[in-house]
């Protein structure tokens, strides 16, 4: 039951999560339903049994037995329930472990309640299935019809459908949000959606990325045409008719009565945090693994449970059905449900949905051709890896499936130029890959190392370690998109960097080109040819580009600095003042023209950092920074976000200068080092 090759880092955060960073920057404890991703790593161990014969009750609880009794299993687990349906029944509800680890209760799958995060997604995806039966919703036709006056600005002239938002292919600029909320206020869905309005920047339907916000909207508009609270009508339609009778989208009394405590990855735990907004579609449910059984076995039984029916046969398989992939041999999304985990199918038809917040982490199975399905979820986050090695698990017992020869495909090697080029991660820009030709091969190059691509089909390559990359052409016939490792997002090919004419062949060269990569936009338009490597960088400019890096939507809020009230940097600045990491002066000035000192910069990058508990190491430096910034600047000299920019004394300690004006060289130093931090550990 050896897991997959995964991406991590050398301190123990995986890639993956740390690929949702920024997105998930929280608001004092306030959280939202993202789902983290994974690698699509298909390098796994052989299964050492395999299961024959009809699956039955005995035989799953004793393959759950015998995964969770795992040494390497245990030593991360807190608590965590797992069921499996099979044929209309429930082969296994169980719990394994503590709910609290104070009180030594024990996780009882019927009772112990759980944030379900992005599971959410599901629930409301199926409501709003619902209301299409209904006649009340049209998958195909512009949401700008169910928005009651509320108006997305479109760049694309192409309409948003409500199938957009259900596979996350909206072309939304902005899928993740920040809770810059007072947690102590109960924030309604309205005004969340219309505080956080996204526009439509790619033509809807052409690419895929994650979409928080989508399912967001798909709550708002579900409460709009029925008249009532969308918690409400899950109720009423959903949670009611399937007897799950300990969930909720609210975090009422008996929820927190029930609720199992998260525990942080150093095994401490979490306070309980509310949800902002407080009715949150996308990742705000609360449930039990035996409530996610009576979900699974409708959606497995053609909409049906007992007596009740909450989908028709036709709609159903229109949910299961998959809509959206980059290529016909690479499935992206169903409606509202997901493919992750390709690696384990094993030939099976598989939809999924998983499900991360702080300290619970989910992951939901079904194969409806079988009907058969999986949910298992967990209280820390340790074991965020377990519902994927859980998963194949049981796919490699159940299902399965001889290794796959690979099949040759012939390419001469001037086709392969069109590959060629650096592809972009469309939910965070920070990362990349980049594709050359050598030796009549190709070789990709990014956080997972430098791979040699074999073409196995058309647009469909595998890598040295049997990563599947497959392409999607427009309708020009241009290569534009790539599905690599993470699974949700593909990334976008950007247009050739631009040749510098004042950069020199030194120490700074490598490090601006990559950074451009980061804050090149995706148009063509025509580029300068300089960038002006000496020039100092301003406060307000930094600023900028730390919003560009994390990809975090501008504040629409008043700037609250009176010296950046109508500058073009506004919006930023107040994003970071939003979320506490911009304090500005004593005067109530930011001061957004000054040049910003390099101490200034990394107190502004090790807050950040320390918000969203990268580990604060620290070195000794040979300068003295400003008291203000010592833990800073020791942090990021400690973190190795530095280059030629610094000097090395006779002990061996670095100056970093603290106190010297921050060049642009200089500052695509600190991203080029601090992708590299993100990407590769500290």
């Amino acid at each position: 039951m050896k897991k997959k090759r995964r991406l991590r880092t050398s301190k123990g955060f995986t890639l993956m999560a740390v690929g949702v960073l920024f997105s998930s920057l929280l608001a004092g404890p306030t959280a939202f339903g993202n789902s983290v991703p994974w690698s699509e790593s298909k390098s796994r161990s052989e299964p050492t049994t395999v299961h024959k014969g009809a699956m039955t009750t005995v035989d799953v609880e004793q393959f759950a037995d015998d995964f969770f009794n795992q040494p390497e299993i245990k030593k991360k687990l807190v608590g965590a329930a797992f069921t499996v349906v099979a044929d209309n029944k429930v082969l296994l509800n169980k719990g394994y472990g503590y709910s609290d680890l104070k009180t030594k209760s024990v996780v009882d799958p019927e009772q112990t309640i759980f944030r379900m995060a992005s599971i959410s997604k599901v629930m409301t995806a199926t409501a709003v299935m619902q209301l299409v039966e209904q006649g009340k919703i049209k998958l195909d036709e512009d949401i700008e019809n169910y928005l009651g006056g509320v108006t997305i600005t479109n760049h694309t002239g192409t309409p948003v459908t409500m199938r957009h938002l259900l596979t996350h292919t909206s072309g939304f600029d902005f899928t993740d949000y920040i809770s810059a909320n007072n947690v102590n206020d109960e924030q309604p869905l309205e005004q969340f959606i219309k505080g956080n309005l996204p526009s439509v920047i790619r033509t809807p339907g052409e690419s895929y990325r994650y979409d928080n916000y989508a399912f967001n909207l798909q709550g708002y508009i579900i409460q709009r045409m029925v008249g009532y609270p969308f918690e409400d009508y899950i109720q009423e339609h959903i949670f009611k008719p399937l007897n799950m009778k300990n969930s909720d989208f609210r975090m009422n009394e008996q929820v927190k009565k029930q609720l199992a405590t998260g525990y942080g990855t150093d095994g401490q735990p979490k306070e309980q945090y509310p949800n902002d907004p407080v009715i949150m579609p996308d990742g705000g449910m609360f449930g039990t693994s035996g409530d996610i059984a009576q979900f699974m076995l409708a959606h497995l039984n053609e909409g049906s449970y007992g007596n009740s029916r909450i989908l028709s046969k036709t709609t159903t398989e229109e949910m299961h059905r998959t809509q959206v992939k980059v290529q016909e041999q690479v499935p992206t999304m169903a409606l509202g449900f997901e493919k992750f985990y390709r690696h384990a199918y094993h030939g099976q038809m598989v939809i999924g949905k998983g499900g991360d917040l702080p300290g619970y982490h989910s992951w939901m199975w079904l194969i409806p051709d079988k009907k058969v399905g999986g949910f298992v979820i967990t209280n820390s986050d340790t074991s965020q890896d377990i519902g994927e090695e859980l998963f194949t698990a049981f796919m490699d017992y159940y299902y399965p499936q001889e290794k796959q020869k690979t099949t040759e495909w012939s390419m001469n090697t001037n086709e392969l130029d069109q590959f060629t080029g650096t592809y972009r991660y469309l939910r965070q820009p920070y990362l990349f890959f980049d594709i050359v030709k050598q030796e009549g091969k190709l070789s990709i190059s990014g956080p997972n190392g430098i791979h040699t691509l074999k073409p196995v089909g058309d647009l469909l390559f595998v890598d040295d370690e049997g990563n599947q990359a497959a392409f999607k052409k427009d309708a020009d016939g241009k290569i534009t998109y790539l599905d690599y490792i993470l699974p949700d997002s593909w990334f976008s090919k950007i247009p050739d960097l631009p040749k510098y004419s004042d950069v020199a062949n030194d120490g700074y060269l490598a490090a601006i080109y990559r950074s451009t990569k980061l804050f090149m936009p995706h148009h063509n338009k025509k580029r300068s040819t300089h960038y002006f490597p000496d020039e100092a960088v301003t406060r307000g400019e930094f600023v900028s580009q730390l919003i560009q890096f994390a990809n975090l939507r501008p504040s629409d809020k008043p700037v609250i600095f009176k010296d950046a009230e109508g500058h073009k940097y506004a919006s930023s600045i107040q994003t970071l003042a939003d979320i506490g990491i911009l304090v500005g002066s004593s005067d109530e000035l930011f001061y957004p023209d000054r040049i910003i000192s390099r101490q200034e910069a990394a107190t502004i990058l090790w807050r950040l950092s320390s918000s969203v508990n990268l580990p604060m190491i620290s070195a000794e430096i040979a300068d003295k920074p400003a008291p203000w910034a010592d833990e800073a600047v020791k942090f990021v000299v400690g973190a190795g976000i530095y280059g030629p920019d610094v000097t090395i004394n006779d002990e061996g300690m670095i100056d970093y200068r603290s106190k010297d004006p921050l060049l642009r060289k200089e500052s695509a130093v600190i991203w080029d080092c601090f992708i590299k931090v993100l990407t590769s550990g500290l």
